[in-house]
């Protein structure tokens, strides 16, 4: 097993011939402030930057080697080796950060939930089948729980914004830092399109830090001129994750409204449970909440044919059970540009 892990390094991801090198990249920033909330907490905000192409599989940093090995050990690249398909590749770079609804505490506090932090790299696959209207997404995230770092990031954010300085990070989710990984598979199928709205259905299971399986149902529409799989809101682990940039002639003009929800039926959640390291606080196995629903909505513009904005707003029901639980939202920006 060590021997494919090593070897599917070494290979490039299947399918790049005639991927471009460079497709674009995309800047996404959450936040919960924008909400018009006085106070941080839950996910509190996150960044993400991805680059797209031929390059997120090729380049030295780059983890879609043990990706792909996963994808042939498990046979999920077998699903559309038979097929006519189009691969795309992306990688992510980001970090999410997590408090309680009492950020001037340094106590720990047990009856909310704790701090929590990931700095990650991703790297993700996206295959289309466009003659089974079916699209796949294979993604590989590696990262670390638990770093200093996340207390000096919102330490430097809250000094730019005057706001109130967090407290409590030295009580955050395995705090002095720990190794994590997700590996994440999804099925994508068309189930409307037309010139002004299209409509998807969408199946996923995670492994990692983020155990579940989900299914949901996305929507846009407006001035659309891009096929239904170039739009993949759906891909969001709080902040939205690693998924290709598109662009070109046929993005100009486009502007649309968008929507969706899904059904998280969760096992497992680090940024609450906790991993192998020891946390001064924690969310009990029997304190989660295994059902969460998600919902997210916004507006997307094209700038000319190479840029886009989007913005939205994205939310869901409590994770956990207790006095503090509660229904998590933030708002968040994308801007992007296609090569």
């Amino acid at each position: 097993m060590y021997r494919l892990f090593f070897l599917a390094l070494l290979l490039p991801a299947l399918a790049t011939a005639e991927e471009a090198w460079n497709t674009g990249w995309r800047l996404s920033i959450d936040n919960d402030l924008w909400t018009g909330r006085s106070t941080d907490r839950d996910y509190t905000g996150g960044i993400g930057l991805t680059l797209s192409g031929a390059r997120a599989a090729r380049y030295p940093v780059s983890i879609d080697g043990w990706r792909a090995g996963l994808d042939r050990l498990l046979g999920f690249s077998g699903l559309n080796a038979q097929a006519e398909n189009l691969q795309f590749h992306s990688q992510q770079y980001g970090m999410m950060l997590f408090t309680p609804e009492d950020i001037d505490s340094s106590e720990p506090l047990y009856n909310d939930r704790p701090y929590a932090s990931l700095f990650f790299l991703s790297n993700s696959a996206f295959t289309v089948l466009p003659d089974r209207a079916t699209a796949y997404v294979s993604r590989l995230t590696v990262g670390f729980l638990g770093l200093d770092l996340a207390e000096n990031v919102q330490g430097f954010l809250h000094d730019m914004t005057d706001s109130d300085v967090p407290n409590g990070w030295s009580n955050q989710v395995s705090a002095g830092g720990e190794p994590t990984a997700m590996l994440s598979y999804a099925v994508q199928n068309r189930l409307y399109a037309s010139k002004r709205q299209q409509l998807k259905l969408s199946y996923e299971a995670n492994a990692g830090f983020i155990t579940d399986v989900n299914a949901g149902i996305s929507w846009r529409w407006g001035r659309i001129h891009t096929p239904w799989w170039q739009f993949n809101p759906s891909q969001s682990k709080y902040i939205q994750q690693s998924m290709p940039v598109f662009g070109g002639p046929q993005s100009a003009g486009e502007m649309f409204v968008w929507a969706g929800a899904r059904l998280n039926a969760r096992l497992y959640n680090a940024f609450l449970q906790g991993q192998f390291r020891d946390s001064k606080v924690t969310i009990s196995r029997q304190d989660m909440q295994w059902l969460v629903a998600e919902y997210w909505l916004g507006a997307s513009l094209a700038l000319g044919r190479k840029n886009r904005a989007s913005v939205f707003l994205r939310g869901h029901s409590d994770e956990f059970r207790g006095e503090n639980a509660r229904h998590a939202a933030w708002v968040g920006l994308v801007f992007s540009r296609a090569y």
